[in-house]
């Protein structure tokens, strides 16, 4: 199905939007076995990409990653494109069509009640955020750097770190070494080339997505892909080698992506997840927090995935199963 004219306007470019609702995800996911609908509520919002799928036994579930897309504020709007999103799972007579937008639980928990969702697993991993306010001079955001991670940005100039955005084959290869090694040093799950070579193509070439990697001495040590959100720039994924901690790359990185951001007149730079409780070393994601915090921002923390189900037995029994079919999809793959 192709996407309806104005689409990406509507769904990525307006200030609440996101790239996992644009023309482009939906073509990724259709080469993966899902089907895609563009489900128009309003004109231009909100608006909600539907990704379908038959799930054996349970029958069909709707996904609108990160969606709806409504315009901030709209209430009315938002209750709407949840009604009409719960209205479609009866209509199909789907197990459930999940939604889980980029909202506060102070903007979307009510409606979310109000429209029969129930809080359900999550598929995205980020539920909370740091949100940097673009709104200053260049001076101005690096005086909001901790006085450390400011040290080690001007360190990784000294050092020799350059940085570059590309977007050809071998840099994206390159960016995937990088990112697997650090995957396996750090103990997250990372897929394969194949996997990403077709994401992060298809949304550079979209013009949704800017890699850029740091080199010591022309060989690549850390990486970075930031995606364009509505108007924030949003730290998507992530690397680096031994040898570009060394040299603070990861720093130097960060904050050219920060600068090219503001340069591309974005109105907040998104350092993607971090800790629901950000005081719980245990979090796997304490580290990567302990990094991100240091370059500032505000703590945003989204209301998680909710599902419209209308037979509550069916989706009983599909949440009690669901993890043991995962797996065995999981073994079958391996």
């Amino acid at each position: 199905m192709s996407a309806p004219d104005g689409w990406d306007d509507a769904a990525v470019r307006s200030p609440g939007g996101h790239v996992l609702q644009s023309s482009a995800w939906a073509r990724i996911r259709a080469e993966q076995g899902w089907r895609p609908e563009f489900v128009r509520v309003g004109e231009p919002l909100p608006v909600a990409l539907v990704l379908w799928k038959r799930f054996p036994v349970f029958g069909e579930v709707g996904y609108a990653p990160r969606g709806p897309v409504v315009a901030p504020g709209d209430r009315d709007g938002l209750a709407h494109a949840l009604d009409t999103l719960a209205a479609l799972a009866r209509e199909r007579r789907a197990l459930l069509v999940k939604v889980d937008p980029e909202l506060t639980t102070e903007e979307a928990a009510a409606p979310l009640a109000h429209a029969g969702y129930r809080r359900g697993p999550d598929v995205q991993p980020v539920l909370a955020t740091l949100v940097i306010d673009l709104d200053r001079d260049e001076d101005g955001l690096l005086a909001g750097l901790e006085k450390d991670t400011r040290w080690s940005v001007r360190q990784a100039a000294k050092r020799g770190v350059a940085v570059r955005a590309c977007a050809d084959e071998a840099s994206l290869r390159a960016f995937y070494d990088v990112y697997r090694a650090t995957g396996e040093r750090a103990k997250f799950i990372t897929r394969t080339w194949e996997y990403y070579r077709l994401v992060w193509r298809t949304l550079i070439d979209a013009g949704l997505a800017t890699l850029r990697l740091a080199y010591q001495e022309e060989r690549p040590v850390a990486g970075a892909m930031t995606w364009a959100c509505g108007e924030r720039e949003v730290y998507m994924y992530g690397a680096s080698t031994a040898e570009g901690r060394r040299c603070y790359a990861s720093y130097g990185l960060q904050w050219e992506c920060i600068r090219a951001a503001k340069t591309r007149g974005r109105r907040t730079y998104d350092l993607g997840g971090i800790p629901v409780d950000p005081s719980n070393k245990a979090d796997p994601m304490h580290g990567p927090y302990l990094f991100k915090k240091g370059f500032g921002g505000e703590v945003r923390r989204y209301v998680g995935a909710h599902d419209a189900a209308p037979s509550a037995l069916r989706y009983r029994a599909f949440v009690a199963a669901e993890p043991l079919y995962t797996r065995a999809l999981q073994a079958i793959g391996r």
